[in-house]
């Protein structure tokens, strides 16, 4: 998303994930949970596989940055993304 603004990133991110509305009857299943400053949560449906590999693009007015973030499963809690190190 060459040259994207934040409002290019949210719509796409719409276009990703389901609306916050359609959350599980039972516990949450975060899809992600947005910075401290925002606020946004959006789940996912329980039943949903969650991506293998998380791709965040910092947009802002610098160079594109993109860090990749890879799932790893925790025993007895699911899962939860770690920062790849390239």
């Amino acid at each position: 998303m060459t040259g994207a603004t934040e409002e290019d990133w949210a719509d796409w991110v719409a276009t990703q994930a389901p609306p916050a509305t359609d959350a599980p009857d039972g516990p949450d299943t975060y899809w992600f949970v947005g910075g401290p400053l925002d606020g946004r949560v959006r789940t996912r449906p329980a039943g949903q596989e969650p991506p293998a590999v998380v791709r965040h693009v910092h947009l802002h007015g610098g160079p594109k940055i993109v860090h990749h973030y890879d799932l790893h499963e925790v025993a007895g809690h699911g899962g939860e993304y770690r920062f790849r190190e390239d």
